[in-house]
C-alpha cells in the first residue's frame, strides 16, 4: 500500500450548448486522486472558454506537475496539508483546478465519513435553455408540450427593439400556464438597452435579469448600489470569477441584493462553496457549466444543498 497521495490527469471531451441552441465541443481534464489507503476519487477541470483568464487552468496540466512531484515526496499527513495549502493559496489563480482537486477530496471525505453526502434531492423543476432570437419561440413551445414551466433566455444577441417583441410573444405563451422566464444578458447590454430591459423585467413572470452589464462596465457598480427596483430582481454571473468574490457579496451585499448565479466548476473548491451555501441560504442559484460526468455529480450535490436553503430551481442545462 502506498504511503503517499498520487495525482494524475488525462484529457476529457466536453459537449456544451451555444447561444444559438447548437452544440460545440470543448476540452477539459479528468483529475484522478489516490489517497494513501488505496481509495480513488476524481474531479474535473472544465474551464468555459468565454470566461477563461490567460494563464488560468492550462489544459496541458503543467501547473499541477509541481504539486504532483511534491506529493510523491511527502507522507500521507504532509501530502494532505500540501493540497489544502495549494487550495488556499492557488485557487484564486486556478479556480477550475481548485474545483477538481476539492471535488476529489470531498468525495474521499464522504467515503471516510468525515462529511455526510448531501443526500437525496430533486428532481427540480426543469429549467429549459432558450436560444437567442426567434428560434426561442419554437423551443419554448417544445418545452411547454413536455410540461416545462421555467426557461432561461439569452438576450442581447439582437437589438432590444427586435428582441422585446419576441419577449412579448414568449410571455404570451408562458403566462397562461404560470411559466417563468429568466433573462440572461451575459453582460451584452449597453446603457441605452438597459433601461428598456429593466422596464421589461418588472413583468411578474420574469424571475430575474442576469448580468445585464459586463463586469468591467462602470455602470454596473452604479446599478448595484441603487436600492432594489420595484418588481425587478437582478442577478450576477460573469461578475463572479472566484469564491472570494462570492463570499464578499454574501457578507456585504450591495443595496440591490442581486442573486448570485453560481457555476461551481468555474469558481473553486466546492467544499468551501458548500459552507457558503449553508451560511447564506437562498442567496445563490447553482448553474451548470455543461460539465462532464465527474463535475456534474458535484454540481448536483451543491444544487441539493442550495435547495435546502430555499434557492430557486437550479439551472442545470436542460434543453428541448
Amino acid at each position: 500500500m502506498a504511503d503517499h497521495w498520487r495525482l494524475r490527469w488525462r484529457p476529457l471531451l466536453l459537449r456544451r450548448w451555444r447561444r444559438d441552441g447548437g452544440q460545440r465541443q470543448d476540452r477539459g481534464l479528468r483529475l484522478e486522486l489516490d489517497d494513501p489507503h488505496g481509495q480513488q476519487a476524481v474531479g474535473e477541470i472544465s474551464p468555459l472558454p468565454e470566461r477563461h483568464r490567460p494563464g488560468a487552468d492550462p489544459l496541458h496540466g503543467g501547473h499541477l506537475q509541481t504539486l504532483q512531484h511534491q506529493l510523491e515526496q511527502l507522507d500521507a499527513t504532509a501530502g494532505r496539508q500540501q493540497m489544502e495549502h495549494w487550495l488556499r493559496h492557488k485557487a484564486h489563480h486556478h479556480p477550475c483546478t481548485a474545483f477538481a482537486l476539492g471535488s476529489a477530496l470531498w468525495r474521499l471525505e464522504q467515503q471516510g465519513g468525515v462529511r455526510d453526502n448531501p443526500g437525496p434531492g430533486g428532481p427540480w423543476p426543469t429549467v429549459g435553455l432558450l436560444p437567442s432570437g426567434p428560434m426561442a419561440l419554437t423551443v419554448l413551445k417544445q418545452g411547454l408540450d413536455r410540461g416545462w414551466r421555467c426557461w432561461k433566455w439569452k438576450i442581447g444577441a439582437l437589438p432590444w427593439r427586435e428582441e422585446q417583441p419576441l419577449l412579448a410573444a414568449l410571455l404570451a405563451m408562458a403566462t397562461p400556464v404560470d411559466g417563468q422566464l429568466r433573462l440572461d444578458a451575459n453582460g451584452r447590454l449597453d446603457a441605452a438597452a438597459l433601461s428598456h430591459w429593466l422596464d421589461a423585467a418588472t413583468d411578474p413572470h420574469i424571475s430575474w435579469l442576469e448580468q445585464p452589464l459586463a463586469p468591467t462596465d462602470p455602470l454596473l457598480p452604479q446599478l448595484l448600489r441603487r436600492p432594489p427596483i420595484p418588481g425587478v430582481q437582478l442577478a450576477l454571473d460573469e461578475s463572479l470569477a472566484h469564491l472570494d468574490q462570492v463570499e464578499d457579496l454574501l457578507q456585504a451585499p450591495p443595496p440591490s441584493r442581486p442573486l448570485l448565479v453560481i457555476k461551481p466548476s468555474q469558481l473553486g473548491d466546492p467544499r468551501r462553496l458548500a459552507r457558503l451555501l449553508e451560511a447564506w441560504p437562498g442567496r445563490c442559484v447553482i448553474s451548470s457549466g455543461f460539465e462532464g460526468g465527474p463535475g456534474q455529480a458535484v454540481v448536483h450535490d451543491l444544487a441539493r444543498l442550495a435547495a435546502v436553503g430555499g434557492s430557486p430551481a437550479p439551472g442545470l442545462g436542460a434543453t428541448a
